[in-house]
């Protein structure tokens, strides 16, 4: 490859992602995707053995190329589809990849799964998503059979099941045997030793079993201290692991040591066996073949550096399943592990420090640094706090793990164990709660420059002798972010009647669905879901010109009149932006509004489904009696609903606390309730109550609006 200090892995890590991320936004049609990669290989090749002096640059080509064939192969950049027509799909079957829970409810993600239309079985490799019980007994690996469907959706490539009858049936896959096996083992050995400890049994099979059967509850508290990572097994988990077998085999570390080959075996062997009963997800998987990449050079006797173990674990499993790329599991994964291998290898040591805590300081810095950028760009929210809580929590998280290995291999001394494993257990869980307690939310929707930005001003201080290349670097890519959001909002002509105030309006409007407008500080940002009448878009207007503010549009639905609701409104107000939902370029009409309606007005053109939120807002449900949309501001999360119940909130994407809820109609059961006494919500505001079931309980402010458009503060 390229001469470059910079490692071999990396520079294949970085152009194969970069085809994925190419076949993501602009996807090569498929009947042309393997025409492309025969024939470019061929030509590379070719050109490769011809012109030496710049075959490593031919290679790194064929790299993308190949990214952008192992992505288009996985159908990413393409709209998943079933076997049949909905109506026509009799039973489902397939393996439980995960199991969450959610209010009264268990949310199962199935994987590998096959379709039956009652004459024949069809596989088809979809995930699908469905809901049981709270109270049920399913586990991840178990086989599950789903027939009596009553109503499958597919909504964003989400594909959501409803069926009145399941059952759990033989794994058809001997690890899916061994995974049932185990489970059912462990669970045993928990119910027996923690028979009157049901808060110390769920964090240790969490924690030390890789159990991702999490309630609400305990997901949010480790969100907000910064510590989920420790729920999750990754390579912390195994780094203990190995730690433990050094320990087992201290008493013969002379022989060890002469003979480190067999032992290496031993310790990948253990590796991949605890890999194994936790589930292989992505982040045990990446520090499994981290450690195992470490491990075999030592065996064959090429050695390779941390950094480059972790390169070649990330090309490993993007070639396996390019669509890891956007899962930000993967993505807090490789960035945490990065930043603690980078930290530790460039930092400098804290004198007058013991050098146990100095390691733990600078491998938080490193990971605390790098995994922040993510949370923003992906969730627009991080907690400060994990700082400070990484460096308590971590060390009670390793005990933790430590006495758990303990517990579980020794047979003979689960006796002795148990009580301080036990008192371990409810420490942490006390000490996680005390600093979810204090521990703020950080509201940031920063975009995709601006997360680059940080990372190069990051890079800047672990590489100070090369301090000068990132800061250049940063402040080239800020100029263009600059630039980007200068062109995307250019200055409206400003009415002479202007309102600015501390508070921001939520005003929604009669309408078909929806017509909901938010005021914000510096711009009025007008929602429209389905063709309205002129009278209807006329009370907006009439708002938006008291205001005197610059304006955007978002059709968050396809339903739109693509041209006359934009005639009506050009004719009274100029907005700044228009943003569409996604679907809007599938119409036929799409490029000539864009090129001589917008274009030519100098409107620029959006979409609300990219990699962040539009300023704060996003829709999160869209269907055909009801659009939920999700606003986030001052650190506070604000639900805004045509229509409301309990069936409709359960399938909403997780968030960590919904404060508001505005819904012009609402069914409020008591399950919607303890929804929203879940998620702490602290008001409910409506305009039209459906119905309402007795035994409510609701601990949170209750408020009717009145008939007429409604302004909420």
């Amino acid at each position: 490859m390229i001469e470059s200090r910079f490692p071999t892995s990396w520079i294949f890590l970085t152009f194969f992602a970069s085809g994925i991320i190419t076949q993501k936004f602009v996807p090569v049609p498929a009947a042309y995707l393997f025409p492309i990669f025969a024939f470019s290989s061929v030509i590379l090749l070719s050109l490769a053995v011809k012109i030496k002096k710049t075959s490593n640059w031919f290679a790194v080509i064929f790299i993308f190329i190949a990214g952008v064939f192992c992505a288009g192969k996985t159908g990413i950049g393409y709209e998943k589809q079933i076997p049949f027509s909905p109506e026509k799909v009799r039973a489902i079957t397939g393996e439980i990849a995960d199991v969450k829970e959610k209010g009264t409810l268990l949310i199962l993600t199935i994987k590998d799964t096959t379709f039956s239309n009652g004459n024949r079985w069809v596989k088809s490799g979809l995930s699908v998503r469905t809901y049981l019980r709270r109270n049920e007994e399913v586990y991840e690996s178990d086989w599950i059979l789903i027939d009596r469907i009553s109503s499958i959706k597919i909504e964003k490539n989400q594909i959501s099941v409803h069926a009145s009858n399941w059952k759990i049936i033989e794994p058809l896959s001997i690890y899916g045997r061994f995974r049932c096996k185990t489970q059912a083992f462990s669970e045993n050995i928990t119910r027996k030793w923690f028979r009157y400890h049901g808060q110390a049994a769920a964090i240790f099979q969490m924690i030390v079993l890789g159990n991702s059967r999490q309630s609400l509850e305990i997901k949010n508290i480790f969100i907000q201290t910064g510590t989920y990572h420790l729920l999750i097994v990754s390579g912390i988990h195994l780094g203990y692991l190995l730690f433990f077998l050094k320990i087992l085999v201290f008493p013969i570390r002379r022989f060890e040591q002469t003979h480190y080959k067999i032992f290496n075996i031993f310790y990948l062997a253990a590796i991949v066996f605890y890999s194994a009963i936790t589930g292989f997800n992505t982040p045990v998987v990446r520090a499994a073949l981290m450690f195992g990449i470490y491990l075999f050079s030592e065996i064959i006797e090429r050695p390779v550096s941390s950094l480059d173990s972790i390169g070649w674990a990330g090309s490993i499993i993007l070639f396996s399943n390019p669509d890891n790329l956007f899962n930000m599991g993967f993505q807090l994964s490789f960035a945490a592990t990065t930043g603690i291998v980078l930290a530790m290898k460039n930092l400098p040591a804290i004198k007058r420090l013991p050098t146990w805590l100095d390691s733990m300081i600078r491998a938080n810095i490193g990971a605390q640094f790098f995994t922040v950028p993510v949370l923003v760009g992906n969730i627009g929210t991080f907690y400060p706090s994990g700082f400070v809580a990484n460096l308590f929590l971590v060390p009670f998280g390793g005990i933790v793990v430590g006495l758990g290995f303990v517990f579980l291999i020794v047979v003979f001394l689960r006796q002795l164990v148990i009580l301080p494993l036990i008192k371990f257990l409810e420490l942490f869980w006390m000490g996680t709660k005390l600093f979810s307690m204090v521990s703020p939310a950080i509201c940031w929707n920063p975009g995709i420059l601006m997360v680059t930005v940080i990372y190069l001003l990051v890079f800047a201080v672990i590489f100070r002798n090369r301090w000068k290349l990132f800061v250049v670097s940063a402040v080239f890519f800020a100029i263009i972010w600059i630039g980007f959001n200068a062109l995307n909002r250019p200055h409206a002509e400003k009415k002479p009647h202007y309102i600015s105030g501390d508070q921001e309006d939520i005003i929604i409007f009669p309408c078909k669905k929806l017509l909901c407008l938010i005021e914000k500080e510096n711009s009025a940002v007008v929602l429209l879901s389905m063709k309205e009448n002129s009278s209807g878009i006329a009370s907006v207007i009439k708002k938006i010109k008291s205001t005197g503010k610059d304006v955007v549009f978002i059709f968050v639905d396809y339903d739109h009149d693509i041209f006359e609701e934009l005639s009506t409104i050009l004719q009274e107000i100029k907005p700044v932006a228009i943003v569409d939902s996604p679907d809007i370029r599938k119409h036929p009409a799409f490029g000539y509004r864009k090129c001589f309606i917008l274009g030519k007005k100098n409107i620029k053109q959006k979409f609300w489904d990219f990699l962040v939120p539009f300023e704060g807002i996003r829709v999160i449900y869209n269907r055909k009696n009801s659009v939920v949309l999700e606003y986030k501001n001052r650190g506070e999360t604000t639900i805004i609903s045509t229509y409301l119940n309990s069936r409709i909130f359960e399938v909403l994407p997780f968030s960590p606390e919904y404060h508001t809820v505005y819904a012009t109609q609402i069914a409020l059961s008591k399950k919607l309730a303890e929804y929203l006494q879940e998620y702490g919500t602290r008001r409910l505001v409506y305009q039209k109550l459906i119905y309402a079931t007795e035994g409510n309980n609701a601990d949170f402010e209750i408020i009717e609006m009145g008939k007429n458009s409604v302004s909420l503060h």
